[in-house]
């Protein structure tokens, strides 16, 4: 009986330090020895360094991430503006370009003005040319979509589904060039709150997500939900990040947790919702907040932050004085001062 006592404990033990690793498949090459600083550079490689999980042995891959042949941003955000995809009088961004890992595929979300709804739509990437954008859906699941997600290894989409007044987390699997398998993820919503419109993925399954009170009685609030064993655990808030009576928006999580990016309209930011940065400390702990500042903020709205699959760019929305309506901005993530500074 001790024996299997003991085989248990130490059963349990494994599956626990296993859920605790946040280590992934795809670990970032420095990107001081692969990317230069010039601003003026409009495509370049990214390499990601794949270790075998049953050997020490390790490959190179490299994947080159034209973004549309764009003027890449250096340390003033510009827009992103490929031809065709500005905001105009149809429709606007609600959300930013989304990237798939091997920088071939592009998702985003569409707010229509006319049918005041929300699509995903999508672009892909044949050769050297990009194709014509395409509507996003999955057959059986109405609604509204938004905020597409992409797993690490790019396997997996994820998005958000709002249908009849439901929110929902869906996950979709690659096979060949579809989507298919929709699966509704179980985040064990405690009683008397309801999703968000966005949430982010880290490397190893962990989702953070936006909840709201139905009842008003507090302000919107970034929780976190632990992937283990093929579950989410149930949802923690993140009490740093919660600290205010304002609310906070679009959780965009690092690859590897070491800091989490936000939006907030609390007080002291420079003019509506401003983007927020938060590092992990020795503890584990979120830091304080920090606003991200006049390179990325302004005295309209910036939201819903993304980061671009090679790990160097911040995209988020926002609405300048020459756009038609919301549209894409993006920086170089280490010319940001917050960034240089830490």
């Amino acid at each position: 009986m001790k024996r299997i006592l003991t085989l248990i404990m130490i059963f349990l033990l494994f599956s626990l330090f296993g859920c605790l690793n946040i280590s992934s498949e795809y670990t970032m090459a420095s990107t001081s020895d692969i990317v230069s600083d010039s601003p003026s550079s409009t495509a370049y490689d990214t390499t990601y360094v794949t270790t075998s999980a049953t050997s020490n042995e390790t490959t190179s891959q490299v994947i080159e991430y034209d973004y549309f042949g764009e003027d890449l941003p250096f340390n003033e955000a510009i827009r992103f503006d490929p031809i065709g995809y500005s905001s105009d009088a149809q429709w606007h961004w609600h959300g930013t370009p989304v990237f798939s890992p091997d920088g071939k595929e592009m998702f985003w979300s569409k707010y229509i003005h006319a049918t005041d709804s929300i699509e995903i739509w999508y672009t892909v990437k044949s050769g050297e040319t990009w194709g014509e954008a395409s509507k996003f859906s999955i057959d059986g699941i109405d609604g509204f979509y938004n905020c597409p997600v992409f797993s690490h290894d790019g396997t997996e989409l994820f998005f958000i589904n709002l249908n009849s007044l439901v929110f929902t987390i869906f996950k979709v699997t690659r096979s060949g060039d579809s989507w298919v398998n929709p699966e509704a993820i179980d985040l064990k919503i405690p009683e008397g709150k309801i999703l968000g419109w966005s949430f982010s993925v880290s490397n190893n399954g962990n989702i953070y997500f936006l909840l709201w009170d139905l009842n008003g009685l507090e302000p919107q609030k970034i929780y976190r939900s632990v992937y283990c064993n093929g579950e989410y655990g149930y949802p923690e808030v993140i009490k740093e990040l919660n600290t205010n009576s304002f609310g906070v928006g679009g959780p965009l999580i690092a690859p590897d947790e070491s800091y989490i990016i936000f939006d907030s309209n609390q007080s002291g930011g420079l003019g509506m919702h401003d983007i927020y940065i938060s590092f992990i400390n020795n503890l584990g702990d979120f830091s304080s907040p920090v606003n991200l500042g006049n390179q990325v903020n302004t005295s309209n709205e910036d939201t819903f932050a993304s980061l671009s699959p090679d790990g160097l760019y911040l995209f988020y929305v926002s609405l300048k004085n020459t756009d038609q309506g919301f549209n894409p901005y993006w920086i170089k993530l280490a010319e940001i001062e917050v960034f240089k500074n830490r």
